[in-house]
């Protein structure tokens, strides 16, 4: 079999270095894991933001998941850090990092290359699996509406371990993570924070 050419794409490690040369104040913030399952298939979902300054009011926003059990060696069990990775790759790609023919990092694909499958195990039914219930109503807090939560907290030197616990005192709530928020209550963060 001839293996495939890896040639055109950019690592991650590559496309964080242009970025961080091109503005050394670059941020980047990742999302706590969440489980999700479509189609009986469960997957990890991570997002990460990147904030080219302290003053970027828009900054990129990027979402991957990950098979999970991995199906490559290189997935099987480390499944969350390929996400995570991936994402990375992604946002940056968003800012012209490193692509060229292709949004995908070449971690991304070298991941994803033929080979030996991993073997598949099911996955533990008695975890909780957040946000997973197509049934539930709620109108989760939008991507936009977290992005600016962190940007103005960002402004405000409010730190990555600060976030929830300031959250949580506005809201009067004990959250874990912000993708938790509702959008009213993503809303009343936003009012504070610009307070």
């Amino acid at each position: 079999m001839n293996a495939f050419n890896l040639g055109d794409y950019v690592d991650v490690p590559t496309r964080l270095a242009e970025a961080l040369k091109r503005w050394p104040d670059l941020r980047i913030q990742e999302t706590k894991p969440v489980i999700v399952t479509v189609d009986n298939q469960q997957y990890v979902e991570i997002s990460c933001t990147v904030w080219r300054d302290c003053t970027d009011l828009m900054p990129t926003v990027a979402y991957c998941w990950e098979a999970i059990p991995g199906r490559t060696p290189y997935t099987k069990g480390s499944e969350m850090m390929n996400a995570s990775t991936s994402c990375l790759g992604r946002a940056l790609g968003f800012l012209g990092m490193g692509i060229g023919k292709s949004i995908a990092s070449r971690n991304e694909v070298q991941a994803r290359q033929p080979g030996h499958l991993a073997e598949v195990k099911p996955i533990r039914d008695d975890v909780e699996q957040p946000f997973s219930d197509i049934t539930d109503t709620k109108q989760y807090a939008s991507p936009k509406q977290r992005g600016m939560i962190r940007a103005l907290a960002f402004e405000k030197k409010i730190g990555t371990t600060e976030l929830m616990p300031y959250i949580n005192k506005v809201l009067d709530k004990k959250y874990s993570s912000i993708e938790a928020l509702t959008k009213q209550e993503a809303s009343t963060v936003i009012e504070s924070l610009q307070n």
